[in-house]
């Protein structure tokens, strides 16, 4: 790997969005910043809209980068030079960042990308490698195809980065438990049509008895028609179900993690018959890895125990991260995912570029790594003092 960047003159860095004085991102960036030796800040810039006061702090020379929360995640992109892949799939920017060009003298580009997908995508990596400490796993390591699904709680922003770190990851179909089948479509639309997931499968689950017809053990015993789920991610808000939609959530949830993860072996999937379509006729395209000829040495190791990430954080003990610890799954809490998006950041910031290889490079000090994650995990909820002023009233684009 090239010698990491000399760390970058003091420079300011924003958080955009409303309401944020909650934010522990201060903390978390600040730690990281005097950990490295880099005479920077992170600051909050609260505001409801998108407005020219703060499209030019960004483009300033004292300006190093930003963040950007709700409500301006999609609204943000329209006035970037350029999104990221990642971004564009899931519709939503959460990280700006300041790139050279190779012409016209270097000129400053602000480029939006997510990392909200990597949070997640390197939450259940960081937990696999915890299972497997002898194995390498890097970027480019994913399941080969027909190895192992995945399944999604929720149907917003997050949801979508989760379905695209786990397609990312190689798992396929992707299940979509949510109570609103307008929030499923819409996930489902928002990937067709794109080249970079073409042969993603989402599925969205309406019943017990649809979970064992996918996944297998209903009473018919009929043959399933995906491989086990090897991940779930959680990402609805952390109540105790009342509504009867909302115990159908929860029984559909449950159903998944008491079935018995049922995963076709290496050589079976060399071996294998034709799959079958998800109306169980034979797949006339055949075996076939979406994501281009797979080298058997960059295959993802299964977990030995299924991994369940539960996005939100508060509390960190949610009630469906109880259910799936107590059925025997790994739990990783959602302040995992906030540490890993925020190291991202860092490092996209202290390179001057969005992409993956950066994003999940060893560019920081380990100690950096330390100290923040120790921060985040220790610390309390903050709880605001004064009223926060929304600085998109008093503006107009």
């Amino acid at each position: 790997m090239p010698p990491s960047p000399s760390p970058p003159p003091g420079k300011r860095y924003y958080l955009f969005g409303y309401p944020i004085a909650h934010s522990a991102a201060p903390r978390f960036h600040n730690v990281c910043f005097d950990s490295e030796g880099i005479d920077s800040r992170y600051e909050l810039w609260s505001t409801s809209r998108v407005t020219q006061e703060m499209i030019e702090v960004m483009k300033r020379d004292e300006t190093g980068g930003a963040a950007v929360t709700m409500p301006l995640k999609s609204d943000i992109t329209a006035y970037l030079d350029e999104v990221t892949t990642e971004s564009f799939i899931t519709g939503a920017c959460n990280t700006v960042v300041k790139t050279k060009t190779q012409k016209n003298g270097g000129r400053v580009r602000l480029v939006g990308t997510n990392t909200d997908f990597l949070g997640i995508r390197n939450s259940l990596v960081s937990a696999l490698r915890s299972q497997h400490p002898s194995l390498p796993i890097g970027l480019n390591h994913r399941y080969p195809a027909g190895r192992c699904s995945g399944a999604v709680i929720g149907g917003g922003a997050t949801t979508r980065s989760a379905v695209y770190a786990l397609w990312t990851l190689g798992m396929n179909p992707i299940f979509i438990v949510n109570r609103d089948s307008t929030e499923a479509e819409a996930i489902k639309r928002n990937f067709e049509g794109l080249k970079e997931v073409e042969r993603l499968e989402i599925v969205h689950l309406r019943s017990t008895e649809e979970v064992d017809m996918w996944l297998g053990g209903g009473e018919g015993g009929g043959r399933a028609r995906a491989p086990g789920v090897a991940m779930i991610v959680g990402a609805i808000p952390a109540i105790h179900p009342v509504t009867l939609s909302e115990r159908l959530v929860y029984a559909i949830v449950t159903h998944i993690l008491t079935l018995s993860g049922v995963f076709p072996s290496a050589s079976a999937l060399v071996h294998s018959e034709t799959p079958l379509d998800p109306q169980g006729s034979p797949d006339p395209q055949g075996p076939h890895d979406p994501h281009g000829p797979h080298d058997s040495r960059l295959a993802l190791p299964l977990p030995t125990r299924r991994i369940f990430l539960e996005m939100p954080y508060k509390p960190r003990l949610t009630p469906l991260l109880q259910i799936a610890t107590a059925l025997g799954w790994h739990p990783v809490g959602g302040i995992n995912a906030m540490i890993e998006q925020g190291l991202a950041q860092q490092r996209m910031w202290r390179a001057g570029d969005a992409s993956l290889e950066t994003g999940c490079s060893d560019l920081l000090d380990p100690e950096t790594e330390r100290r923040a994650r120790e921060m985040i995990v220790d610390m309390e909820d903050l709880v605001p003092l004064d009223p926060e002023i929304d600085r998109g009233l008093k503006t107009k684009m």
